[in-house]
């Protein structure tokens, strides 16, 4: 299929440039930048009409690029080519070129759903007209003007201290039983809350990742180099993950489930365990809080969440009024006129 690229200067004049595959380059010369431009736009239009690509092919084709050469990974390709198929509905099957700006922007509003969701459908879909424009599918971006409408709701449920305790305890006791669909779930359920765990580093982990005979819980896989990290597995928590991993191959999964039946079980813990249902996200932030009221350091926890800056664990986990409780707690008690027995009798509020 051909390809336009320009307009580009050159020298006092501006030009377009027609390229298949198989064939010599064609360039057209204009005496203004105005011209070019609309003789591009009609060049592409004319293009894609010839050609008669669909949103669903142009959605087939998107998909490819997003595996082969961006090297997503196969569940944010399913997700993305979700969102593209919920926003096109029935115009999917329409030539890409005859969507226009009024279109795309009447498929968005008609978009159902919470803020964030849409939000992001949104700019899914740019992305997706700016690679369908640079293919020459379509001679315009026809969601390039339009803004979200709504305002995102940063973070996610969190359980209290309190429920965070009784959750954790209905897992141990169900990892205590002797029904192994049971045991599994519920280990698997609390991953996130003890170590802070994203839904699929819980679901990806090989046994090979419970390291030195299962003091460490190595993530090995992330989408940025800050998520690659090794994780302290408490004592007591040990003999969870080393029973997961009893009789499997190095290369074996840990829990052998994906994320949405990780996400059901959540749910269905909460549920059993009196506290309030919280997306599996939301004992990511349960996980933030606790080790703030522990005094872990803001940037220990932003590296045990496996986050690039601070700020990220800030904006959508971790409560910040914790850790400057925390600093101001220190900083009345170095004011004691006998800390070392405030410190001993665990009164570090300086009151």
């Amino acid at each position: 299929m051909p390809k336009i690229d320009g307009p580009y200067a050159h020298g006092k004049r501006f030009r377009i440039r027609v390229r298949e595959r198989g064939k010599p380059a064609k360039v057209i010369s204009f005496a203004t930048e105005i011209d070019a431009k609309a003789e591009a736009r009609r060049l592409r239009r004319e293009i894609a009409r010839q050609h008669g690509i669909t949103v669903q092919q142009a959605i087939n084709t998107y998909t490819e690029h997003m595996r082969k050469d961006r090297g997503l990974k196969e569940r944010s390709i399913e997700t993305t080519v979700y969102r593209l198929t919920r926003l096109f509905g029935r115009a999917i099957d329409q030539p890409i070129a005859t969507i226009t700006p009024a279109k795309a922007k009447e498929l968005y509003l008609g978009l159902t759903g919470a803020v964030d969701s849409r939000m992001n459908t949104l700019a899914e879909a740019k992305t997706f007209f700016q690679f369908a424009k640079a293919r020459g599918m379509t001679p315009v971006h026809p969601l390039e003007g339009v803004k979200g409408e709504g305002r995102r709701h940063y973070g996610k449920a969190k359980l209290s201290r309190d429920e965070a305790r009784k959750f954790l305890a209905k897992c141990l006791e169900l990892a205590g039983s002797g029904r192994e669909k049971q045991r599994v779930a519920a280990v698997a359920a609390a991953m996130p809350l003890v170590f802070g765990l994203r839904a699929s580093e819980v679901t990806e982990r090989q046994v090979r990742d419970l390291d030195d005979q299962g003091a460490i819980l190595r993530v090995t896989r992330a989408k940025s180099r800050a998520g690659i990290r090794s994780l302290q597995v408490p004592d007591w928590f040990k003999p969870h993950l080393q029973a997961l991993a009893a009789n499997k191959q190095p290369n074996d999964l840990l829990v052998g489930h994906d994320r949405t039946w990780l996400h059901r079980h959540v749910g269905q813990i909460c549920t059993a365990a009196g506290v309030p249902k919280v997306p599996t996200h939301g004992l990511r932030g349960t996980h933030s809080d606790l080790a703030l009221v522990a005094a872990s350091t803001p940037l220990a926890v932003s590296q045990a969440l496996g986050h690039e800056s601070v700020s990220t664990t800030f904006k959508h986990y971790a409560d910040a009024n914790l850790a400057e409780q925390n600093d101001h707690q220190r900083a009345t008690a170095a004011l004691a006129p006998n800390r070392h027995q405030m410190i001993c009798s665990g009164d570090m509020t300086g009151t």
